[in-house]
């Protein structure tokens, strides 16, 4: 993906492809993203579902990589609510969302994918959870539209809706937006994430719980001189 900067934006890069508005997520090397790149995503996300110039909205990463880890887990009702506030502004755009992997979409990264209607992966690319890894964007509901969600390469029907070669990624995946991207797309995320807050609301005191029972431990360690 080109190295586009949009002014006042760091963590993200969007711009519109014909009638798509695409919205790259600028992670590092290894995939990692932060609380500001979630914030700067919802801001474009709500720009693109305005503009009467884009019809459908895709995400993808830079540099062969979409995302794997989120980071600033230091104020965890903070980052909790912005992956909240992300979660209702998906499921409220009227406009098909699609997610373009072009590289590894890990944890964090293959809940986000999985909140987009349609997931199209490159072939190298890695999509799934890893097994210590706990929801906090829904996927334990939107987790079920495939069969199996550990991490392994995009597998077509498997973990992602289509796979096309990486070599013409971005091309393959416009011309499927063209044919595929209708209102009917919408309507099923609606009623796919229809219990989208009170799932959330589970997989987030889950998180507390383990964030506050992880506080416990060290507290303790320290006391112990651990």
């Amino acid at each position: 993906m080109s190295d586009i900067r949009v002014k006042g934006f760091e963590e993200i890069s969007f711009w519109r492809e014909d009638e798509v508005g695409l919205i790259v997520l600028r992670s590092s090397s290894s995939g990692k993203i932060r609380k500001e790149t979630i914030d700067e995503l919802m801001m474009a996300l709500s720009t693109a579902s305005i503009d009467p110039a884009v019809e459908s909205i895709a995400i993808t990463g830079q540099n062969e990589i979409f995302a794997t880890e989120l980071l600033g887990w230091d104020k965890p009702f903070e980052m909790l609510n912005s992956l909240r506030a992300l979660a209702s502004i998906i499921y409220s755009i009227e406009k098909p969302l699609y997610a373009i992997v072009n590289g590894n979409a890990i944890d964090i990264g293959y809940e986000l994918a999985l909140l987009c209607d349609t997931i199209i992966g490159a072939p190298e690319a890695k999509l799934g959870f890893t097994k210590q890894y706990m929801f906090s964007m829904g996927g334990s509901m939107t987790s079920l539209k495939f069969q199996k969600t550990e991490v392994r390469k995009a597998l077509e029907g498997i973990n992602c809706d289509y796979v096309f070669p990486s070599s013409d990624l971005l091309g393959e995946s416009k011309t499927l937006i063209q044919e595929t991207s209708s209102f009917k797309i919408v309507l099923r995320r609606k009623s796919r994430m229809r219990q989208i807050r009170e799932t959330l609301g589970e997989e987030h005191l889950a998180l507390l719980s383990k964030i506050n029972s992880s506080k416990t431990d060290i507290t303790k360690s320290k006391e112990i001189g651990v």
